[in-house]
This record gives C-alpha cells, sequence and structure tokens, in this order.
C-alpha cells in the first residue's frame, strides 16, 4: 500500500485548492492526484466507484463547520446564509434520513406526473415554419420545468421558479466570496428563507414535510435536468444526421438516452468526506476525513469500460455510469431525470427540427457558473415546424 499522507485535520485550512471549472477543466481519466491541503481528484470509474460505496464515506461536513468556526472567530452572525449551505452541502447525509426518505417521497411525485407534461403543444408553440431562434433555456425549459414542479408538489410556478433562481444565486455567491465577505450573501438567504415560508404555508402534496427538505429534490435537482436537456438539444442541432435518424428510427432513441447520460451529463463534480479510517483506492490511500472531488464526467469517458469514450454510438452495451452518483447517498432522481429525457427527445421528433441558428452579434451560448456543473444557462438554437 502506498505511503500514507498525514491525516486532514477535523479544521481544515481555509486556504483554497485551485478552483474548479467544470466547463473548462480538461476531461482526464487517470490516477487519484492530491490537489491541495487535505484534498484529492479521482477520476476513474473503479476510485469513483470505491468512494462512493464505501460506507463510511458521508458528503462534505467539513466545510461548512469550518466556515461557521470562521465567522463565529470574527463575530460575524449569518444564520440564515449558514442554515442554508447545512442544508445543500448535507444532503442526504446518511443512507435513510428523514431528508431522503422525504426526498424520495417528492421524486415520486414528480415521476407520478411526468405524463402530464404536453411537451409536444409547447415545443409546436414555439417553432414557426421558417424557423425561429430561441433560447431553449429561458423559453422552453424553465417553462417545462416549472410546471412539472409546480403541478407535482403543488404550489405557484412563479413562487417555485423564485425560490429555485434564489437558491443558485446563493450557491454562486458563496463560492465568489471568501468566507470573511459573506456579509453580501446573506439579503439573498433572508430572501430564499422568505419564500420557503410562504411555501410552507401554500404548499399542497408535500405538507407534511418540513419545507428545507424540498430544497435538493424539488429545486435544486432540476437545474441538471435542464442544462442536459438543453445539451441534448445543442447536440441534436449540431448532428442534424443523427437527429434526422433518431426522428426515422425511435428503437434507437433509448441508446441515445443512455449516451446522453454518459457524455451529457451536467452534473460533473461531486464532494464526499472519508470515513476515519481512510481509504485504499490500491494506487494511492485516502487519509481519513480528507475531502474528495469526484469528477463524474470524467469517469463516464473511462476507456477501460467504454470503446471511444468520446463518442457518443447509440448501440452500446448498457453499463452504469457515474452520472446519478453511485452507492448509498446516490442521487434519488435518477429514472425521473431519464424519462424527462426521453419524453423531451419523442416530443422533439414529433414536432420540431432543431438547427443552428445564424451567427449574431450576441453569443449564442453562455455557460454555468456553478462550480460543480456544466453545460449551458443561455442556448440559442432556431426551432422549426416539421
Amino acid at each position: 500500500m502506498p505511503s500514507p499522507v498525514p491525516p486532514t485535520q477535523d479544521a481544515p485550512r481555509l486556504a483554497a485548492p485551485p478552483a474548479l471549472d467544470p466547463n473548462a477543466d480538461p476531461l482526464r481519466v487517470g490516477l487519484p492526484k492530491q490537489r491541495g491541503y487535505g484534498q484529492w481528484i479521482v477520476s476513474r470509474m473503479c476510485d469513483v466507484r470505491t468512494v462512493l460505496t464505501d460506507p463510511t464515506t458521508t458528503v462534505d461536513m467539513l466545510t461548512p463547520k469550518a466556515m461557521a468556526r470562521f465567522m463565529s472567530q470574527q463575530g460575524v452572525t449569518l444564520e440564515q446564509t449558514m442554515e442554508i449551505v447545512r442544508i445543500v452541502a448535507r444532503a442526504h447525509r446518511v443512507p435513510n434520513d428523514a431528508e431522503r426518505r422525504d426526498a424520495i417521497a417528492i421524486t415520486r411525485l414528480f415521476q407520478g406526473t411526468l405524463q402530464d407534461l404536453d411537451m409536444a403543444s409547447a415545443l409546436g408553440a414555439i417553432a414557426s415554419a421558417e424557423g425561429r431562434t430561441v433560447d431553449v433555456m429561458a423559453d422552453i425549459l424553465r417553462p417545462m420545468l416549472g410546471a412539472w414542479r409546480a403541478t407535482a408538489v403543488a404550489i405557484d410556478p412563479e413562487l417555485g421558479q423564485r425560490v429555485e433562481d434564489g437558491l443558485l444565486a446563493m450557491m454562486i455567491a458563496v463560492e465568489q466570496h471568501a468566507p470573511n465577505d459573506f456579509a453580501p450573501i446573506e439579503p439573498l438567504a433572508v430572501a430564499v428563507m422568505q419564500d420557503l415560508t410562504l411555501l410552507a404555508k401554500t404548499r399542497g402534496k408535500a405538507h407534511e414535510m418540513p419545507v428545507t427538505h424540498w430544497i435538493s429534490p424539488a429545486f435544486l435537482a432540476l437545474l441538471p435536468i435542464a442544462y442536459t436537456s438543453v445539451a441534448m438539444l445543442a447536440h441534436l442541432a449540431e448532428t442534424p444526421e443523427l437527429q434526422e435518424t433518431l426522428r426515422a428510427r425511435p428503437e434507437l432513441r433509448p441508446g441515445y438516452i443512455r449516451e446522453v447520460e454518459r457524455l451529457m451529463n451536467s452534473v460533473r463534480y461531486g464532494i464526499r468526506q472519508i470515513g476515519a479510517t481512510g481509504l485504499n483506492l490500491g494506487d494511492a490511500w485516502l487519509p481519513p476525513r480528507s475531502l474528495v472531488v469526484l469528477d463524474f464526467s470524467a469517469a463516464n469517458r473511462d476507456p477501460a469500460l467504454w470503446q471511444e469514450p468520446d463518442t457518443c454510438l447509440l448501440d452500446r452495451p448498457r453499463q452504469p455510469t457515474a452520472t446519478f452518483s453511485l452507492g448509498p447517498l446516490a442521487c434519488v432522481g435518477g429514472q425521473a431525470s431519464r424519462q424527462f429525457l426521453s419524453l423531451l427527445l419523442d416530443a422533439v421528433m414529433q414536432r420540431v427540427r432543431v438547427s443552428l441558428p445564424q451567427p449574431g452579434a450576441e453569443p449564442d451560448r453562455l455557460v454555468t457558473q456553478w462550480s460543480i456543473t456544466r453545460g449551458y444557462r443561455l442556448c440559442r438554437l432556431c426551432l422549426s415546424t416539421r
């Protein structure tokens, strides 16, 4: 076994490793690497699986603790900010806690109402015979997902969208500010908590659950679905021959959805904390309580599992991906996401053709800003009726 590295202390240094950029960081599959004090990054599927399935692995509990300690030492009180950060950072901390059980229940509500979405009509209403250029995120995915959420958990769609936007803005702001400069973030957190309080008074089907248990499954979990859906539409626009093949041969669509899941996953990075005894990966030993960055997008291109890993091949044998994580803390919404993508693909094939727009003065695409997600927050494509 490799020589052990001195264990990470319970109070890590606040000097951060190099910032993650999921849209620009190279997609490399290789040996585990140390990327800073007490932090590693793994990219091979075997290593990702070992970390995620180890029963002592947890989500990152050190960072929120260090942030709270730093602010306490500075005499700063940011109660609402820290409450939301703890909820997001410790989501599904153990396999069967109350929050995870509620997340599963909320996800089932989403799945139960998915067939109520009339995606084909929504696409047909936006497209035109001569072709219409739209931002598919703002004009298609956000309204579609917002309507899905409103139906699934019986809330006002505008209020639901405001909560989602507020949570995302707050998490991005947390990453952009040092702990000694969190004061501007507190108003964002206060606004989110006020909106969550409104939901607590008006919510319907999940009324027995704490509204904070909605944060991951009903709000933040819809962001990756949106980004992956946009990536799929962009890919179809870039590959018109593939688009026509999928339109003519519906039996190939499940294979395409599997490749969308593998190649266009939008949650690139996950962070886990190693248990008290460390973890042996064969080529490296991860010290006790160290933080591990899991590169899901690289693992999905591991040549040990996929031939021509960067190529979209519709006839690949089924193979589990890292897209929805693995093990007891895995994402509970994987099946709902696949179903949404499948229905969206069928609706596109039925009603519209997607193509690249004519170049204009404004950028056609803007990438995501949160350090764990990749994809486009703005993507202009041309939609024409069939």
